[in-house]
């Protein structure tokens, strides 16, 4: 099991909310732990994960893979464990008020250090198509 050297959890849009911040906590700590266990990056030598989750009325994932030379390549786990801990997580954190319809995870190294932002609007900042793929992966990148 790896231990995260720093969790950053950057929530957008939120002023004096209540939720469970322990169970959240570890669900973040879980959804790292499944995107670092994934065999689509246990083996590789990467620098950054940049990975975007929805959770709405669509559930999938998409996201790019970093090397140290700063070369990206498109990658998502192959487990979708991530998803069902993101929609979990989001659920803790509705109870405080509105629901969050996206996040996006950013894992570097050295660390690894996770970084999580979420999306409560569903705006398209994140949204990944075939043809913003290349500009994506550098706005994404950790």
């Amino acid at each position: 099991m790896t231990a995260f050297a720093a969790i950053v959890v950057e929530v957008m849009a939120m002023t004096s909310v209540t939720f469970d911040q322990k169970r959240a906590d570890a669900l973040v700590h879980d959804i790292g732990q499944a995107i670092l266990a994934d065999a689509n990056y246990v083996e590789r030598d990467w620098s950054g994960i940049a990975l975007v989750v929805e959770v709405g009325q669509r559930k999938r994932m998409y996201g790019y893979v970093y090397d140290a030379e700063g070369e990206w390549e498109a990658e998502t786990p192959d487990d979708f464990d991530v998803i069902d801990h993101a929609r979990a997580l989001a659920d803790v954190m509705a109870q405080g008020g509105s629901r969050w319809q996206r996040c996006l995870v950013q894992i570097s190294r050295p660390g690894p250090k996770i970084d999580i932002r979420f999306d409560f609007d569903d705006s398209a900042e994140w949204v990944v198509t075939p043809g913003n793929s290349a500009e994506m992966a550098e706005k994404l990148r950790p």
